[in-house]
């Protein structure tokens, strides 16, 4: 393998020969060798998640021994091309949630009012209560409870848990008058609830119109978890399971963090 400058062979499968183009384009005629692969891992590590990574691997793997069939058979050839690629450890991804991704106070009021009625009170909720926007959606009015002037909601999250959150009974009449609700807390002009990709959209484009940032529902999710633990000191335990995480620690370790600052650094 080492004294080939050869093309890898397609390996007739439509997505592994994608990957196996690209190798081929970044080896430009270099040698395909344990050298030039471990810069194109390093390369593509930068770019994929460790799903796609895994793919390529598995891809670029089978076009190797395609392309070096007279060697298929050499027991210690496929010994070294499996120590070699288990080397190209694919890491967990980095689910830390950083300071960029969040949105602070000012700029979410900013989005409340420079948003149509509809979206702007979405938007309120979802950074009042760290919903997931799929809970929020499904929230039905005989799931709300009226106690002096908070409004309990009963939630079913990700793997059928329930919880609770609370919001102003202020904001629950502001919401009831502006959607004109029937069954749905949030429910269309037409009747019925709202579509999870239209209020992924509808948020993604005001994001960039208003704040000039790349934003989804789950960036005031982020930013209500940090802003409960950070600004108000509550403890990971209790945002965790008003969250609705199944772990605490899955809550710790996005959200609690000790980040250096660039006022750190610089």
């Amino acid at each position: 393998m080492n004294e080939q400058n050869q093309n890898l062979l397609p390996t007739q499968n439509t997505t592994y020969d994608v990957y196996v183009k690209d190798l081929n384009q970044f080896l430009a005629g270099r040698a395909c060798n344990a050298e030039s692969l471990r810069e194109y891992f390093i390369e593509v590590s930068q770019k994929y998640k460790p799903s796609t990574l895994s793919c390529i691997k598995s891809a670029v793997k089978k076009s190797i021994i395609k392309t070096f069939k007279n060697e298929s058979n050499n027991v210690l050839f496929l010994s070294s091309l499996d120590m070699l690629f288990r080397e190209f450890k694919i890491g967990k991804p980095d689910k830390k949630i950083y300071r960029e991704k969040l949105l602070s106070s000012e700029e979410v009021n900013l989005l409340i009012d420079s948003t149509p009625v509809r979206i702007s009170y979405i938007i309120k909720t979802l950074f009042l209560t760290g919903l997931r926007v799929s809970e929020l959606i499904n929230i039905k009015l005989k799931d709300c409870k009226i106690d002096n002037e908070i409004v309990y909601i009963s939630i079913i999250g990700k793997g059928l848990k329930q919880r609770r959150v609370m919001i102003e009974l202020k904001l629950y009449n502001e919401i009831l008058k502006a959607f004109k609700s029937k069954f749905y807390l949030f429910e269309r002009f037409s009747s019925g609830k709202y579509s999870r990709n239209y209020i992924w959209r509808e948020i993604k484009l005001n994001g960039s119109r208003v704040l000039n940032k790349s934003i989804s529902p789950h960036s005031f999710r982020h930013s209500f978890t940090t802003h409960m633990i950070i600004n108000k000191n509550k403890s990971v335990k209790a945002v965790s399971l008003y969250l609705g995480h199944s772990d605490c620690n899955i809550t710790n370790s996005m959200y609690v963090n000790a980040e250096l600052q660039v006022d750190d650094l610089f």
